[in-house]
């Protein structure tokens, strides 16, 4: 479904929600939509995706803020193709010889800290448009489509929902549900985080056997 399809989908399940004098925000909707999206993914790990970031020359640190649980990192060599190099996680005793090698042209590790932090070891000496390509579990975020740079483009109406077609009905009821919260609707609140944890299961038994979900 598209967000314009969802859009009208929730309207016509919760439609004492919409057309009242509680409903005077025009973009609330759409904020709900994407909040809710963000919320099942980071939930059942469904989406996996991939996030370029420009190197900054004599900078180390770096951030891919849809991403929450990086797995690649690949930069760019100086021939054009990118190549993995070797994650460390920030505790790894390794890092303070890497700390310790100066800077190059070229990084030869990433330390991830937290869950999206970066930092390239040695630090780079040169900037790299799209230097970092960037791959894990990730959330839509405010952009649901990009071109074929990876520039994103501005949600309407038409923008495709990214999440799997098995998780779009669970959109919907999360949307709802959180619609029926925001009108202080006990009984709707009751009867929509039913429907949305029924499909929520759907989803996650889907992550797991196609999106190989790791923790």
């Amino acid at each position: 479904m598209n967000i314009g399809q969802i859009k009208q989908k929730v309207r016509m399940l919760g439609k004492n929600y919409f057309g009242t004098d509680a409903d005077r925000d025009p973009f609330g909707l759409d904020y709900l939509i994407i909040e809710s999206a963000n919320q099942i993914a980071r939930q059942t790990d469904c989406l996996v995706g991939r996030r370029k970031l420009s190197v900054v020359a004599g900078e180390a640190d770096y951030c891919s803020p849809d991403l929450y649980k990086i797995r690649v990192i690949k930069i760019l060599s100086q021939a054009g193709n990118y190549g993995k190099i070797r994650i460390y996680n920030y505790s790894d005793q390794m890092i303070d010889y890497w700390r310790n090698a100066g800077s190059q042209l070229v990084p030869d590790v990433a330390v991830i800290r937290g869950m999206n932090a970066i930092t390239l070891l040695p630090t780079p000496l040169e900037a790299i448009t799209d230097g970092l390509l960037v791959e894990g579990f990730c959330i839509p975020g405010d952009y649901w489509e990009y071109d074929t740079n990876g520039n994103p483009i501005v949600n309407s109406d038409t923008s495709e929902c990214p999440l799997p077609v098995v998780g779009h009905d669970c959109l919907v009821f999360l949307v709802l549900y959180n619609r029926a919260m925001q009108m202080m609707d006990a009984n709707g609140m009751a009867i929509f985080n039913k429907e949305y944890l029924e499909r929520l299961g759907q989803l996650e038994s889907y992550a797991a056997t196609y999106a190989r979900r790791t923790v």
